[in-house]
């Protein structure tokens, strides 16, 4: 996405390599940019499958290359991140993605705030402390947190502890940022940017991985839970550090139980999960093992839409505006089939069930900018659901 957009626009998580399979692309980083006195070159290497923050470390200057055929995450480090009490800290978010054709992303409004046990040194001081620079909450947890620990601005109450929920965090920002509820605001903006933005770079790879393995293939028959962790650097700016495609939803704590289980309570009813009987559910489904599953098979050839210029969209992509009516006689793009109809009462049923979910794509307000950013074009799906959005306002 940065070749197609630019560094500028698509600067959503740091420059990130697999070693050793990328250690040319590693090398050049380093030499074009090899950091400052204020700025230093360190990168954060973590296994390629892991969890738990297990077997992560921090280099100055390049790490030596894994053996074998291991392979690692070299990242490059957020030296200057947002502190709270001079700690660090990563916001866990849950998105969820109901659909992929069209592009249907949830974020809910409640998360968590996961804090390093010891107070930032800098960027290349004690790197080997873990409690320090690691914001992982299972690195953490066993962590001691002692007065000295956590500074001076403590008066009896444990205000930082471990993990902090979003609106903590909000309250937070509100009454001590320079900023207030702006700052707040703008950490909000950037999430819902970035985390559009990562999903629009996958879509295409979806789409034609649904196509090849599912019956549905616009990928309406399911959906999906991700955990996101971001980051925020002491100038507000929001980036990807990780997606989590199995967060955990252990509840080992009053504030995960009251977290997770809300959350999950509200998805299961915006995705309409109905009780059922198993049995009765799969004697249907094998009478209908040679059909097709609702909605059908996508219509061939598909009307692809074009918005800004890039490598990968067709010539014959269509040009047009989103659409000011449905079924106008005038205008045969405005004209909705059965299946067409039936996908936007779905996105609206949805979206009135949503409950502490919040779609941050499609949006109004921002849905024009983002149509530029799908890599092969504009399915017709996402034109019309972008036009209902639009002449919704919602």
């Amino acid at each position: 996405m940065k070749r197609y957009f630019g560094n500028e626009v698509f600067d959503i998580a740091p420059t990130s390599f697999l070693i050793p399979r990328q250690k040319n692309e590693l090398l050049q980083d380093a030499e074009q940019y090899p950091g400052t006195e204020e700025n230093p070159l360190i990168y954060i290497i973590k296994p390629s499958a892991s969890s738990c923050g297990r077997g992560i470390y921090l280099h100055k200057g390049v790490p030596p290359m894994p053996r074998g055929t291991k392979q690692m995450v070299c990242q490059r480090y957020i030296g200057n991140p947002l502190l709270i009490f001079g700690r660090k800290f990563d916001l866990r978010l849950y998105c969820v993605v109901t659909s992929f054709d069209p592009l249907r992303i949830f974020l809910f409004d409640e998360g968590l705030v996961r804090f390093a046990a010891e107070k930032y040194p800098g960027p290349d001081k004690e790197l080997d402390n873990i409690h320090m620079h690691l914001t992982n909450y299972s690195v953490n947890k066993t962590a001691e947190l002692s007065r000295a620990s956590r500074g001076k601005d403590f008066d009896g109450e444990d205000a930082v502890d471990i993990k902090w929920c979003i609106s903590d965090f909000k309250k937070h920002l509100q009454k001590e940022h320079p900023l207030g509820i702006a700052a707040w605001n703008a950490i909000e903006k950037e999430c819902d940017d970035v985390v559009t933005k990562a999903f629009l770079s996958i879509e295409h790879d979806v789409i034609e991985r649904l196509r090849m393995e599912c019956k549905d293939k616009t990928g309406r028959c399911c959906f999906e839970l991700f955990g996101l962790d971001l980051m925020a650097d002491e100038n507000l700016k929001v980036r990807l550090i990780e997606v989590n495609i199995m967060p955990s939803l252990a509840t080992g704590s009053t504030l995960d139980k009251a977290v997770k289980s809300r959350m999950l309570a509200h998805l299961l009813t915006m995705v309409r999960v109905i009780p059922c009987r198993r049995d009765e559910v799969l004697t249907a489904l094998e009478k209908k093992s040679k059909e097709f599953l609702p909605w059908g098979s996508v219509k061939s050839p598909e009307v692809v839409y074009k918005f800004g210029d890039h490598p990968n969209i067709s010539a014959r992509a269509i040009e047009k505006p989103l659409l000011s009516a449905f079924n106008k006689t005038s205008d045969p793009h405005s004209q909705l089939t059965t299946e067409e109809h039936l996908m936007l009462v779905e996105a609206e049923e949805e979206l009135r069930c949503a409950g502490g979910f919040r779609r941050v794509f499609p949006q109004a307000s921002t849905v024009k900018t983002y149509l530029p950013y799908f890599t092969h074009g504009v399915s017709r799906n996402n034109y019309l659901l972008a036009s209902a959005v639009c002449l919704n306002g919602a």
